[in-house]
């Protein structure tokens, strides 16, 4: 029998291994070149690669342990120590291991997309969408993590010496043990943290949220973090566990719909009821109004402001910023336009106020009504500010 070089063979095997991968994806790509569709051939091509990798590796250690008695090829005939066959078969098994869960990763992230873009695009309405597609998410890191833990523990427990090192691990164990335990509890506690944020319903993707006094939407959910996406575009990443321990403000948990409230300073002359028609008039004509809620209240009329709350809805939380900002503009502009005597102001006894008393003047230009009485004068100088704005007893 003609004798071939050990590592020409290998060399020959693993290059005859990706080879056959190759021309069964032709072949596969030919036989459904009628019926092929977008998702068929994302499978091929993710597969090729690792395919090509386990088929070769595969290959060489199918031939090592069919060769691994032949004269040669680095066996134990004598029943000395195992020599490079040994050694390379266990290289490989490494390499087998790790395309092998390659493959599978990368078919699970094939299986993924569909159902992502089944539950919408992650928009704000879309509740039930953001919910699935959150779970499948974490789902598929959950998995694939758990492939790799799968495949490191095939290899580590095929390899005698670490094999042994583990045993006498276990044996030491006592405060070996508690040590291990202590450090990888906040590993563990973030791991289940996380598998608790995609199927608790707590959180999703794009949920607007407020947290440590930041506004920011949830840019990805992973095992031991979250990233949220803050409004100015900083990131600010917590670990999952951060989730359970602390309270934080979920804006479109259940529904993107929200209310604004915006609070302005006028002065006591301000007639609401006109200010409530303006209120009306312009939110109609505005886009990011979606007609629940429109309202002007006074909150407060204490010294010399009177304070006025207006509530104005919108359908998503940015939307509801934007209004906000633009009803503020608007209703500063009409009181500085239409009734600027309501803008507010700090009144104090001035010079010119005495020389309008004098004068038989004062109060005449803001009333329309002529100068005031003396009677009213006289209380006016009398009077502490404090007095002033005391109302009368019934």
């Amino acid at each position: 029998m003609m004798h071939i070089d050990p590592w020409v063979a290998i060399l020959a095997v693993a290059f005859a291994g990706a080879l056959v991968v190759s021309l069964t994806r032709l072949l596969v790509k030919w036989l459904l070149m009628r019926h092929a569709s977008e998702r068929s051939s994302r499978v091929i091509g993710k597969a090729l690669r690792p395919a090509q990798f386990m088929a070769a590796t595969g290959g060489v250690q199918l031939l090592l342990l069919v060769q691994k008695e032949v004269p040669g090829w680095g066996g134990n005939l004598d029943g000395g120590p195992e020599g490079w066959n040994a050694n390379l078969s266990q290289a490989l098994l490494f390499g087998t291991a790790a395309s092998g869960a390659w493959l599978i990763s990368n078919l699970l992230s094939v299986a993924k997309d569909p159902i992502q873009e089944r539950w919408g695009s992650l928009q704000q309405s879309d509740v039930d969408g953001r919910k699935r597609r959150t779970q499948v998410i974490v789902l598929y890191r959950l998995i694939s993590a758990g492939v790799w833990m799968v495949a490191v523990g095939l290899v580590l427990f095929n390899i005698p010496e670490l094999r042994a090192f583990g045993t006498t691990m276990l044996g030491a164990a006592g405060v070996a043990a508690v040590v291990a335990s202590l450090a990888a509890q906040t590993m563990l506690s973030n791991l289940f943290a996380g598998m608790a944020l995609a199927f608790g319903d707590a959180l999703r993707l794009e949920d607007v949220v407020v947290i440590e006094g930041e506004w920011g939407r949830i840019e990805e959910i992973t095992l031991s973090y979250v990233v949220v996406r803050i409004w100015d575009e900083r990131r600010l990443i917590l670990p999952t566990q951060y989730f359970n321990d602390h309270a934080y403000v979920n804006w479109t948990r259940d529904n993107p719909k929200v209310l604004g409230t915006i609070y302005m300073d006028v002065d006591w002359r301000l007639p609401v009821d006109e200010a409530r028609t303006e209120l009306n008039r312009y939110l109609e004509s505005h886009p990011q109004w979606d007609g629940r809620r429109a309202e002007i209240v006074v909150t407060d009329a204490s010294g010399p402001y009177m304070q006025i709350r207006l509530v104005v809805s919108a359908p998503d939380p940015s939307s509801q910023w934007d209004l906000r900002c633009a009803v503020r503009e608007h209703m500063i502009r009409w009181i500085v336009d239409d009734r600027p005597h309501c803008i507010p102001r700090m009144r104090v006894n001035s010079y010119q106020s005495v020389m309008d008393v004098r004068s038989g003047t004062f109060g005449a230009e803001e009333t329309g009504s002529g100068p005031i009485g003396d009677t009213e004068i006289r209380a006016l100088l009398n009077e502490t500010p404090f007095q002033q704005r005391r109302p009368d007893p019934a």
